[in-house]
């Protein structure tokens, strides 16, 4: 399935604090998945980890994965916990990762659903 994003919408109840114990594997298998770990400054991953775990042990939403490269993930400002994984062209691999990251969230005990293409930009667009 070709996609552009992939949304994982977080149970009602869920809190931002719920995903500390699962986001550092999630994170880290993100970047892996899309081959955008830093290889060349180890530290710069601990950091980006780190900046997020800060945010989620506040019960904040965390930056994600907002940078140049072939996938992000991104935790949008909205009235519940949700994230998605976009790219700026379809693919299946946004579905094969989110489904992933999806798996790995339930897998832990944060129930959630899977919805495509709901970024409002591209609603619009059609």
């Amino acid at each position: 399935m070709d996609v552009r994003s992939g949304h994982i919408v977080f149970e009602k109840k869920t809190r931002y604090i719920d995903l500390l114990p699962v986001y550092e594997e999630v994170f880290k298998r993100f970047l892996e998945e899309t081959n955008q770990v830093p290889e060349a400054e180890p530290e710069f991953l601990d950091v980006l980890v780190e900046e997020n775990m800060v945010d989620l042990r506040s019960n904040r939403k965390p930056e994600g994965y907002n940078r140049s490269g072939s996938m992000r993930l991104i935790f949008p400002l909205s009235g519940r916990v949700e994230c998605y994984v976009y790219a700026r062209t379809k693919s299946s691999e946004i579905a094969r990762v989110t489904e992933l990251l999806s798996g790995m969230f339930k897998k832990s005990g944060l129930d959630n659903s899977i919805e495509w293409d709901r970024m409002l930009l591209h609603l619009t667009k059609k």
